[in-house]
């Protein structure tokens, strides 16, 4: 779904906009308002949208000068104006810059709706004159599936799409497959190309199935292999087929494969996403116990979905991390995150809860503590040995924070640090904090990165996050009033810095944390 923001130095203007028509009827999702032209071109930065409606005279940045600065971050960006004047010479330049509309206040709706229609057909043009090539004809057939199986298409663009693109839809019935490709140490989308693994997997299964079957293979948004058979009579495609076929791929690549089966024998299309989610649902509860090469289904036969984990407290594990021994430590962690048995998987939840119970202890030692480190990655880990190695890579930062001792910043620096951890809820910047040392505030913001490592805005903002963690773990305050305690008005806005700076949200940081306590 594309994005749209409004922007008007009249507040009232730029909300009514998102709640003037249903905007998703146009496949639109409206990302935010903003009431001026600096403003907007912050929120672009870090959420980039497909169309921007923006009036003409703001201060501090007019619309023109707005859409000149848009259009150099983000040249497919679609753009219509807003102006309570019929005024030429804005015409004119808005034509120049290339508008798609110039539209008078008070907003005729019928107008409205027609400059989207003509948008609409715009993009739905400009789609295929991208994805022309053989690469990017894969990437739009990915993506159209991926919209299939996750339940956001209709049955007739799905069916309009299929022709074009090539994907069979008249067979009997389907069935759905999931392949996990397992790489402790690097994401499997660094290692190889998904698409063409997804190919190779295609072919090695068509080769077992033969004629009457049809297989498409793509990639979705957790870098799993999603296999859709589809079949003319009553043959599935069996355990046997999909281990020979995963087989092949193990030994092109040498990662561990795991696959999960959704519901089979599918007749009606719009039934694919629930058995893709039957299938997805395993990976998001459990992690990968074993070393074993391929694994299939939901449990193993002899295996138990009831595991408990090795008795544990915190205070053994700082005492560990205040001796400063990184054996015992590594010796700790082993005890704690192991399955004590031989299953293939474990359920997910209790261990990462520990895991991050553990993480949580250690970053408390620290005076500035940093929990982004411990979230982010989380949902990249598949296997106990991933999560005890993610555990243990945070206690021995941990350790050589310690044998580091304070930083030694510059006066300068120091002052801005001292600044944001006393006054982070306030509103702070370079330039109000450069007068105050009399420096220019390049030069006082290049000082800053050399020494810290990050911008003034960064430090800021992930201090800001940081405090706001700490609130969540420990405090049961809702999370608007812990986002206005640490210096974000905006709650949504509040909710994309955390979710930047440490790769969850909120409610999933309070979550992980809880479950254990």
């Amino acid at each position: 779904m594309r994005k749209v923001l409004f922007v008007d130095d009249e507040p009232l203007i730029a909300k009514g906009l998102a709640a003037i028509m249903d905007w998703k009827n146009y496949d639109l999702q409206v990302a935010g308002s903003a009431n001026d032209g600096v403003q907007a071109l912050e929120k672009l930065r870090e959420e980039p949208v497909d169309l921007l409606f923006t009036d003409i005279t703001m201060p501090r940045m007019d619309g023109l000068e707005l859409i000149k600065k848009v259009k150099e971050m983000h040249p497919r960006t679609k753009f219509v104006v807003l102006s309570g004047y019929d005024e030429f010479e804005y015409v004119k330049k808005g034509i120049m810059l290339g508008i798609e509309n110039y539209i008078l206040k008070p907003i005729n709706i019928d107008e409205l709706e027609s400059t989207i229609k003509h948008i609409r057909g715009d993009w739905e043009r400009e789609e295929l004159n991208r994805f022309r090539s053989e690469e990017d004809w894969k990437i739009l057939r990915s993506n159209i599936l991926q919209r299939w199986v996750n339940g956001e298409i209709e049955s007739s663009e799905l069916k309009q799409r299929a022709e074009l693109l090539g994907i069979p839809l008249n067979y009997e019935s389907f069935q759905v497959h999931v392949v996990r490709l397992i790489s402790d140490d690097r994401p499997v989308s660094q290692l190889y190309r998904l698409t063409s693994l997804a190919d190779e997997m295609c072919r090695a299964i068509t080769e077992e199935l033969g004629e009457g079957h049809g297989v498409i293979c793509f990639p979705d948004a957790d870098d799993d292999i999603v296999i859709l058979s589809g079949q003319a009579g009553e043959r599935d495609l069996s355990w046997e087929s999909m281990r020979t076929a995963m087989d092949k791929l193990h030994r092109l690549t040498g990662l561990r494969l795991w696959c999960s089966k959704g519901i089979a024998g599918i007749r009606d299309l719009r039934l694919i996403q629930g058995s893709y989610s039957t299938a997805k649902e395993h990976f998001r509860t459990s992690l990968v116990a074993g070393d074993d090469g391929i694994l299939y289904g939901p449990i193993s036969e002899g295996e138990s979905s009831e595991t408990s984990l090795c008795c544990f407290g915190t205070d053994d594990f700082i005492k560990l991390l205040v001796e400063g021994d990184a054996s015992a430590l590594k010796g700790y962690i082993d005890s704690v995150l192991n399955a004590g048995g031989q299953e293939a998987t474990v359920p997910r939840e209790p261990y990462v809860n520990a895991a991050v119970q553990l993480m949580v202890a250690a970053k408390d030692l620290e005076k500035n503590p940093d929990y982004s480190g411990i979230f982010a990655p989380i949902h990249q880990i598949h296997t106990l040995r991933g999560l005890r190695g993610h555990v243990l890579a945070i206690a021995e930062r941990c350790l050589e924070r310690q044998q580091e001792g304070d930083q030694g910043y510059s006066p300068h620096v120091s002052f801005l640090v001292e600044q944001v951890q006393h006054h982070f809820p306030e509103e702070l910047s370079l330039k109000t904090l450069s007068q105050r040392l009399q420096l220019h505030p390049n030069y006082l913001g290049q000082l800053f990165q050399q020494e810290v490592g990050a911008s003034f805005s960064d430090y800021l903002n992930q201090y800001r996050i940081e405090k706001a963690t700490q609130l969540l773990l420990y405090t049961d305050r809702k999370t608007a009033d812990i986002a206005s305690s640490v210096g974000y008005t905006d709650s949504s806005y509040f909710y994309k810095q955390f979710k930047k700076y440490t790769g969850v949200s909120p409610t999933e940081t309070r979550s992980m944390y809880s479950n254990l306590k």
